[in-house]
């Protein structure tokens, strides 16, 4: 039962202060309305739950899914790929070269405190804030450091703890499966923290008492502290994107949960319908699904998929393989959606060839590529109908576009569309441009397009003409 006296003063003097006088049945109208609000609104608030690996966060994703009414409204678990590196747990040096230190500099030029803190842990670095004489300053944030160090050290044996017994996926499986509406799986590694704030806010609050510091300024700087962190935080850049690679003072994060937790939620009675992978980079899963049984245990645990989404958003050195994918994929007849947006150059075709779609209806394909006989073979697995195709950078490997557009042009689109080709030809497959001005300071560019808006790409293999621009 909802009553009004539980909202907030604030809300409570808003709503009568927009009655001319104070009235009985007036008041109980609005009680009323407030009512009928919460009921219809209540189960809507909550549609997507982060849950990661600490004993708070599944706490409270079990909470919440075992509320009546706010858990019929989730439908989106997200699961981000972050972690505690054992790496950083051991050395007390490299947690305040890999995730103190970073996150101080972005921001000590706006703030004292962090300046302050940063001069010190530079001095630390270089050998001067252990086993020396310190000053009053440099002791207190001596002792702040070994603080909150102690403290990432629990959380990453919290989270080993809870991914090797198993804790950690069959909570997430079991709980899935009796949402009505959990069908939606998401993996990335965005460089957010799931940190609760008001068991921080005690921990900020003790240790700060203990060292005589304000919990005002110092709780921003803990949070960032002990925030987990993501693949990307840990590799060098030093030389631009060609020299993209992980620092080697790190292996690789365990991803086996990435695994598991399909089959899990399948045993555990659930079906996930919507996979999805937004990486900054597509290391985690590279040795992902390249075994046999890995391959047939995720193929079975994932045949109602109905969308599946992966995008990589910064290129690789090297080839990465997408077994995982692959496995992913190998068997779902009902797949309905499928957006692959690649960054990496030594992406390959083997998730989409040798497949039989027969429900997909909407494709998005961005950095791919592909050889011609890879695209005959993918548009033969698919409906004569397609609602919607968009092809964005994909590199024909071998072939022409002049045969491509052939093979295209075989399926009925809704809406068809190729932007930035790459490969032979390419020039001609794209949209034209024109460019004009009397000067450099007039020059501009023009879209070259056919009647509807169309690249003369799109307007042939959708049938608005039957030239062929690549053969023009």
């Amino acid at each position: 039962m909802v009553h009004l006296l539980d909202l907030p003063d604030e809300l409570l003097i808003q709503i009568c202060g927009a009655f001319p006088q104070a009235d009985i049945s007036d008041i109980k109208s609005c009680r009323l309305s407030c009512q009928r609000l919460c009921a219809a609104s209540s189960h809507l608030l909550v549609p997507l739950v982060a849950v990661d690996c600490r004993k708070a966060s599944l706490e409270r994703f079990t909470k919440i899914l075992h509320h009546p009414t706010i858990s019929r409204g989730v439908r989106i678990v997200r699961v981000p790929i972050h972690s505690y590196r054992h790496e950083l747990s051991d050395l007390c040096a490299s947690f305040v070269k890999f995730v103190v230190e970073p996150a101080l500099h972005a921001r000590a030029a706006h703030d004292h405190h962090r300046r302050a803190a940063l001069c010190f842990f530079r001095r630390y670095l270089d050998g001067h804030g252990d086993g020396n004489p310190l000053e009053h300053d440099d002791s207190l944030w001596l002792r702040a450091l070994r603080l909150v160090h102690g403290e990432y050290q629990r959380l990453y044996r919290e989270q080993e703890a809870l991914r090797s017994e198993g804790t950690f996926v069959d909570t997430v499986a079991s709980a899935v499966a009796t949402m009505p509406r959990g069908t939606v799986l998401i993996y990335d590694d965005k460089p957010c923290s799931t940190l609760d704030a008001a068991s921080l806010q005690v921990l900020v609050r003790e240790h700060c008492r203990l060292l005589g510091l304000d919990p005002s300024a110092w709780r921003p700087i803990w949070y960032e502290m002990l925030s987990p962190t993501t693949w990307t935080d840990l590799v060098r850049d030093d030389f631009g994107w060609e020299a993209f690679a992980p620092d080697p003072a790190f292996q690789e994060p365990q991803m086996d949960f990435i695994l598991e937790l399909p089959g899990a939620i399948a045993r555990a009675g659930g079906q996930v319908h919507d996979m999805r992978f937004d990486l900054s980079c597509e290391t985690p899963l590279r040795h992902l699904g390249s075994g046999v049984a890995t391959r047939s245990h995720l193929a079975s645990a994932t045949q109602q998929l109905q969308a599946f989404t992966l995008i990589s958003h910064q290129p690789q050195t090297e080839t990465l393989s997408h077994d995982y994918a692959s496995s992913v994929l190998a068997r779902t007849p009902n797949l309905g959606f499928l957006r692959l947006d690649i960054a990496s150059p030594g992406s390959h075709p083997d998730i989409l060839v040798s497949r039989l779609w027969p429900r997909l209806q909407n494709i998005h394909l961005a950095g791919v590529q592909l050889t011609l006989p890879d695209l005959v073979t993918f548009l033969d697995g698919l409906p004569a109908y397609v609602k919607n195709m968009r092809l964005s950078s994909v590199h024909l490997m071998q072939g022409s576009w002049a045969d491509a557009l052939e093979a295209l042009r075989q399926k009925s689109y809704g809406s068809f569309t190729v932007e930035d080709p790459r490969g032979s030809e390419a020039e001609h497959v794209g949209v034209a441009f024109e460019t004009g001005g009397n000067g450099p300071g007039d020059r501009f560019v023009k879209r070259v397009r056919v009647p509807g808006g169309l690249s003369p790409a799109e307007a042939f293999v959708r049938r608005v003409t039957d030239t062929n621009p690549c053969q023009s």
